[in-house]
Formats: C-alpha cells, structure tokens, sequence
C-alpha cells in the first residue's frame, strides 16, 4: 500500500513539472514570437496612422473646396467688387486721336465704340466709320484709317454705334442698321436695314441721341424732344 501511495506521488510530481515546463517553453515561444512580429506590427500601424492622416486631410479639403464653390455661387458673376472698380479721386484730358470733320456740312463725330478687337471706333453723322487703333498701349492712337466711307449714302444722321461680333450696330435717322465686313479686308462693305421704326404706340427714331447696351443685349437711346427713353430689341 505504501509502495503504491508513494508510486502516485512521485507520478503526480512528474506530471506536475512536465506541465510547468510546457507552459515555460510555450511562454517563451509566445514571447519569441511576439518579438520576431514587432517590426512588421510596427510598419503595419505606421502605415494605417498615415491613411488616416491622409483621409482627414481629404476630409479638410473637400470641406474647403466645397465652401468655396458655395462662395462663388452665392456672388454675381456680373456684380463689380468695390476694389473692381475704385472711385476716383481727380479726372485729366488728353488727346488720343482725330477725325476729319467737315463743319460746313455739319459733318461732325456723332458716336463712340468699341469693336471686338477693343479698337476705338468713331463714326460721323454723314455715315463714315473711322477705326483709331492704339497698338503699342502708349494712350495715344497710331493712325485713324476710314473703314467705312459710306458712298452709295445707305446712312445718314447717324447717332448711335455698338459693336455685336464682328458686325456693327448703327443707328442712323429712323432707321437701325447693320454693317458687315463680308471679304475680310477690314473694311465695312455690307449695310442691312435692321429696323425701320418703332412700332406706332412708341416713339419714333427720327430725333433719337445715342445708343447703349445693356448687359443683356438690348439696345437703349432717347428721344431729344420727348425725353421718352426707347427699347430697342434684336431677333436672332
């Protein structure tokens, strides 16, 4: 009996220490394990922190960008800022060009415009249309070359001058008209009859001054002796 209780002890010591000695070895491989791992972990976590940082720089920007969208549909496009367009404080004269006028004839500038190059145009109430380019920006006109001299007299009593493209506006006694540069040359040679009159519940053209556009496309002038002021509106 005592051989057999003495047998079980020594098994159940053995076993004991088999166990222990198990869970040493398996520490230590854990441990060996978790220290071999630790680079690869490291760069792993490393690169999931620069991910992140990315997307919250994503995050930032598109939030940016999408307030500033939101800014510049909220502003007029059309609408001139104040540092646009800057009071001015005083006002000079200078000369930037000249046309010949006839007195005698009363042949004198009627109107101002622009073509589409940005070129000054003059025009005189006899029907002639003269071109003042300023080519080296220096304020002053190069030359002043005739582009339209009117022989046929298809103008007259001209009082008004916008450039649409590459045409030119006219208005011109009780008539609206339309010139052409048609071979390219630089010279108008082609005169359409736009409009006649007004129709009969507004005022007639006859004694009209001026001609502006507005942002809109349509045509504005006056009727010195009424004070009316006109629209005019172009069809495509």
């Amino acid at each position: 009996m005592a051989v057999a209780v003495l047998a079980l002890v020594l098994l159940t010591t053995a076993g004991c220490s088999a166990i222990a000695l198990y869970q040493d070895q398996s520490s230590a491989a854990t441990g060996s394990a978790a220290a071999t791992a630790d680079p690869t972990v490291s760069a792993l976590e490393g690169a999931l922190a620069e991910i992140r940082a990315s997307e919250q720089s994503l995050s930032a920007g598109a939030t940016q960008a999408a307030a500033t969208i939101a800014a510049l549909e909220s502003t007029p496009t059309n609408a001139p800022t104040a540092a646009a367009i800057p009071a001015p404080a005083s006002a000079e004269t200078t000369l930037f060009g000249s046309v010949p006028i006839d007195s005698d004839r009363l042949n004198i500038i009627a109107a101002l415009g622009f073509d589409a190059d940005g070129q000054l145009l003059a025009a005189t109430r006899a029907g002639e249309i003269y071109v003042l380019p300023d080519r080296d920006g220096d304020g002053v006109a190069d030359e002043t070359r005739l582009i339209f001299a009117d022989e046929a007299q298809q103008l007259s009593q001209v009082a008004g001058l916008i450039a649409r493209g590459e045409a030119l506006i006219l208005l011109n006694g009780p008539r609206l008209s339309l010139l052409r540069d048609r071979d390219g040359d630089g010279v108008y040679d082609g005169v359409a009859q736009l409009a006649g009159k007004l129709p009969a519940d507004q005022s007639p053209l006859q004694a009209s001054n001026g001609l502006v556009e507005s942002p809109d496309g349509r045509l504005f002038s006056v009727n010195i002796t009424t004070g009316e002021i006109m629209q005019i509106l172009l069809r495509e």
